[in-house]
């Protein structure tokens, strides 16, 4: 079973079309906050943004679900990471995240792309499955993306345009690019679910 990342993209975009403004406010508050520079948290309040990642990232995918579920999407979901236990362990799994994104970084840049494809449906894998530890997200989300990490790389390049599209639109346009991405990739964890449990 194949499938296509323009298609995901097109599909995505038709269910997402009744909730663009749900869409927009989620993407806005997950934007201020997991984007703001880093002058706005001085001294230790600058590892805010780390420990806020995770949970939102949480919430951010129980919200794409939702669209690409065709159930309804409501704002509160976004904050629905903060939940314990989901928020400790969506903490300790961003956290390992990005410490094996650097650790691959500094080996050639290469092996850390390979990493950070590997581990890109994490939050997902939490979100479809919250019962799990965050080392069992991380190793899932490893192994649905067995011989698909360059089909997700695709699906990442093909947003490039719209994120620059959504610049030049005084940034405006990446509160809908935002969604529309996430949204995506839940499909995307979808259709390689499916395939694995074929």
């Amino acid at each position: 079973m194949t499938f296509s990342n323009l298609d995901l993209m097109r599909d995505t975009r038709k269910v997402l079309s009744p909730h663009w403004g749900v869409a927009v406010l989620v993407a806005f508050i997950y934007a201020v906050i997991i984007g703001a520079p880093s002058n706005v948290f001085d001294g230790l309040a600058g590892a805010i943004p780390l420990i806020l990642a995770g949970p939102f990232s949480v919430g951010i995918a129980l919200f794409s679900f939702s669209i690409i579920r065709n159930e309804e999407p409501h704002f509160y979901q976004l904050f629905q990471g903060f939940q314990s236990p989901i928020f400790f362990k969506s903490f300790l799994a961003y956290l390992c995240y990005t410490i094996l994104i650097i650790v691959g970084m500094v080996l050639f840049i290469i092996p850390g792309i390979i990493v950070a494809l590997g581990f890109g449906l994490t939050f997902f894998v939490m979100a479809d499955r919250p019962e799990l530890s965050f080392t069992d997200c991380l190793q899932e989300s490893w192994q649905l993306m067995d011989g698909y990490k360059l089909k997700y790389l695709g699906l990442s390049i093909r947003f490039i345009p719209w994120y620059l599209l959504g610049i030049l639109c005084l940034g405006v346009g990446m509160l809908m690019v935002i969604p529309w991405h996430q949204a995506t990739i839940a499909r995307f964890h979808e259709e390689v679910k499916a395939v694995r449990t074929d």
